[in-house]
């Protein structure tokens, strides 16, 4: 993740639960599907890693990235293969290029204005191989999925190996043009309960162009969904894949 001072990735009482609560997604498979076995893959806002330790034994190598020690820390104990790093997405220089960057997870929806979406998608840009695609996703925000997200409609539990059955669920509220939602981990038998709260925020469709043409990159693609249709506005996602047009290196 890219959130410099967000609990739910930074402190480890919260950081304990992340895959448990986020397990495989649908768009991981996807993602595995696209990668070649001759490609170099960087993974920005890796997380806990579980999708860079599962690419890594299906492509050439993979660098991972994400400013927080804490999930990095597990991430490590997946694989010794990957090339893990500490940075953030809106600051990092890696000295190499790569043939298949991506964000997933929605990583891209932490950046929470456009100079820091700007930043990320010149570092992107930069770090690309000609002929190299990019990938990342971001919830379309005219289907107001925050919507779904109080606590009736979020509610969900699953088994953590040391604290048994655990109940989570999320609240949010709207804050000028962004969405703050709180995470709720309790543990079931004992009520004990940790709490954070993140923002994330919904840049629309048009702005996103924008930015990455102003990075020096190209949309081949949208798809709306990991079914890979084609994007409506009442899609629920975005997915932006791309390439780098021509070579040269933007500044800033």
């Amino acid at each position: 993740m890219n959130n410099h001072t967000d609990t739910l990735y930074h402190d480890k009482n919260l950081v304990q639960f992340y895959d448990y609560d986020n397990p495989w997604l649908e768009s991981y498979d996807v993602l595995i599907k696209w990668i070649k076995s001759t490609d170099t893959v960087l993974d920005i806002g890796c997380g806990t890693g579980t999708l860079a330790a599962a690419l890594i034994t299906k492509c050439k190598t993979v660098y991972a990235l994400d400013i927080s020690e804490e999930m990095l820390a597990i991430a490590k104990e997946k694989t010794p293969s990957v090339q893990w790093i500490k940075a953030s997405a809106t600051a990092f220089s890696l000295q190499k290029k790569f043939d298949f960057i991506y964000l997933s997870g929605h990583s891209f929806q932490t950046l929470l204005n456009d100079q820091e979406r700007l930043t990320l998608l010149k570092h992107i840009k930069n770090h690309l191989n000609v002929g190299g695609r990019f990938v990342f996703d971001s919830r379309n925000p005219l289907v107001e999925e925050w919507t779904s997200w109080g606590p009736k409609d979020s509610i969900r539990f699953f088994k953590h190996p040391q604290f048994g059955i655990i109940k989570s669920w999320n609240d949010w509220r709207a804050k000028n043009d962004l969405i703050i939602y709180e995470t709720f981990y309790q543990v079931l038998h004992t009520n004990r309960q940790w709490k954070a709260t993140s923002k994330i925020a919904f840049p629309n469709k048009e702005k996103i162009y924008s930015l990455i043409e102003k990075a020096g990159l190209h949309v081949k693609q949208l798809y709306g969904s990991w079914d890979l249709d084609p994007y409506t506005a009442t899609s629920d996602e975005m997915i932006f894949i791309g390439d780098s047009p021509v070579e040269n290196t933007i500044k800033g």
